[in-house]
């Protein structure tokens, strides 16, 4: 009996050892999705609430964003602003971004957008995100708890948001 229990407990270490070995494998396998580099193609939509009078806006965004594999990003943007009613609008921006990947494969990015026609700039803007372990496909969301976006424009001064959003992106190079 004594030689069956040992053989029991013999199994369960080998057993508990390749299932951590196992998942520090696929762990590392992550990382080489860590440094997080190439132009992916994402789509995105935001609803975001103004702090002040509690009207609401909602964005369909599409765009690019080029990652450097080192903290920095080039993002461009077109979309659609629907405001409550029958009104939209058409909008396009850039952005300057900076990044940070964990060993997990979560990433958090944020930075400061301008409309092309220099119409606004829209600062607070944060977002997290998870990559796939190909690198090839990221997922997106708002930060939680959200942060305060601010949209300031040149003559008529500035308003705060809090909005939630969520998208995809899919390595086009």
């Amino acid at each position: 009996m004594r030689t069956s229990t040992c053989t029991v407990l013999a199994l369960t270490a080998c057993l508990a050892t390749l299932l951590t070995l196992s998942a520090l494998a696929e762990d590392n396998h992550s990382n080489s999705a860590s440094s997080l580099t190439g132009t992916f193609r994402f789509s995105i939509v935001k609803t975001c609430t103004d702090s002040t009078i509690g009207s609401t806006a909602h964005f369909y965004i599409t765009g690019t964003i080029i990652y450097d594999g080192h903290g920095s990003a080039q993002l461009t943007q077109q979309g659609t602003l629907v405001l409550p009613g029958p009104t939209s609008t058409s909008f396009e921006e850039t952005a300057e971004l900076t990044y940070a990947v964990k060993p997990n494969g979560s990433f958090s990015q944020e930075g400061t957008f301008r409309a092309v026609d220099r119409s606004y700039t829209l600062t607070g803007v944060k977002m997290n995100g998870h990559i796939d372990p190909y690198g090839s496909v990221l997922i997106f969301s708002a930060a939680i708890p959200p942060e305060k976006e601010t949209v300031t424009m040149p003559g008529r001064g500035s308003s705060e948001y809090l909005c939630g959003a969520s998208g995809t992106a899919v390595r086009i190079r």
